[in-house]
């Protein structure tokens, strides 16, 4: 009787670990399509896609508990992780090149994207003046022919023709609003030989791309601030933490943050689709860079990878991610190249002067 109860629990076990187990890989499986589908015609997938990192976690241990016990169910999670290896370099690099190159070759051309969250959001809660002054010493450090910034916030537009004046050609679009002018800005040290936006309705989020002139080549940069999830992290987190609230209030706040996400998805991916078909359209090769805030599993980022090189995955080394709030989990700013481009380096800068890092990379218009 006892042999045959032994019996009876150990089906039912086996039995509920391989449901678990299909039920992780089955969670994973979405997270890899979902780079593929549009939210904005199917939206469930995207948030496997969002905790594509966790979801992979849980794959893995689940994979070692299977081992040590010798399941015969074991094939399910190998079988569903070894995807994952084709997209561990959108978050992780082992080698590369995450120093600058100290080169002054003409061919040699350096880019940095940088979100200045309106210049408030350092982490020592510096007044805005001395934010602004600092950044503009970090980007005359590294010295980058190109600079997009996005966030920018200036009270008086006259102080935006003055900042980092050795850029002799400049391109802004700037949204009014009660603290200032609000939006993008392209820094070049090349002539700018025309600017213009991609606007997205009532959002103040935009696109600005710029043909610049460098040598006898003329390249387009779209400079992107897209959609944010508009949820505080930290808030979330501090809430979670929160050892006096309740399951209910904890469970509605979660609850409200993927509302919150999922609105934000759909409404990014139709603003990328109007980027992607503007790229499509380009006379000029087109480098898109910028602040996407999605992730490397994401429809907004496969959509504008499309034809190009991610130079954090060509010439990039360690985590890629940009945003300092859960880091290293969050990759959200990138810069992407034509094809024919060559990346020779990508750095990924952790100073605290705003809720991004700055990302800064090389590349040559020619392969040397």
């Amino acid at each position: 009787m006892e042999k045959r109860r032994r019996g009876i629990l150990k089906i039912f076990f086996g039995l509920t670990f391989r449901f678990v187990l299909i039920l992780a890989a089955l969670s994973l499986l979405l997270s890899y399509i979902s780079v593929a589908i549009d939210p904005a015609k199917f939206s469930i997938p995207l948030f496997f896609g969002l905790y594509f990192i966790p979801i992979l976690i849980i794959n893995i241990i689940l994979l070692l508990i299977a081992l040590v016990w010798r399941s015969k169910s074991v094939w399910i999670p190998i079988l569903i992780v070894t995807p994952s290896l084709l997209f561990a370099e959108r978050f992780f690099k082992i080698s590369g090149n995450a120093e600058l190159l100290q080169s002054n070759a003409p061919e040699v051309i350096t880019l940095q994207t940088y979100n200045v969250g309106r210049f408030r959001l350092s982490k020592e809660k510096l007044a805005q003046k001395d934010v602004q002054q600092m950044i503009a010493e970090s980007i005359k450090k590294h010295n980058p022919d190109i600079v997009c910034l996005q966030e920018v916030l200036f009270k008086d537009r006259a102080k935006l023709r003055k900042m980092l004046p050795q850029y002799g050609s400049r391109a802004y679009h700037l949204f009014p609003s009660r603290w200032g002018g609000y939006g993008n800005l392209i820094l070049s040290k090349f002539p700018i030989a025309k600017a213009e936006k991609i606007t997205f309705g009532q959002s103040r989020n935009l696109c600005l791309y710029a043909d610049i002139v460098i040598g006898a080549d003329t390249i387009r940069v779209y400079n992107n601030h897209l959609e944010s999830n508009r949820i505080s992290l930290t808030t979330l987190i501090k809430k979670i933490r929160d050892k006096n609230a309740s399951y209910e209030e904890v469970g509605e706040q979660i609850k409200q943050a993927h509302s919150k996400v999922r609105h934000s998805v759909i409404l990014r991916s139709k603003q990328v689709n109007a980027v992607h078909r503007n790229v499509e359209q380009s006379p000029y090769p087109s480098i898109v860079c910028g602040d996407l805030n999605d992730t490397p599993m994401s429809y907004t980022y496969n959509k504008l990878a499309e034809g190009k090189k991610d130079t954090f995955k060509e010439s990039g080394r360690g985590f890629g991610a940009s945003y300092s709030t859960l880091w290293p989990l969050l990759r959200i700013d990138y810069v992407f190249l034509p094809e024919s481009f060559e990346p020779l380096s990508h750095k990924t800068e952790r100073i605290e002067l705003s809720d991004h890092y700055p990302v800064i990379t090389q590349f040559s218009i020619k392969k040397r």
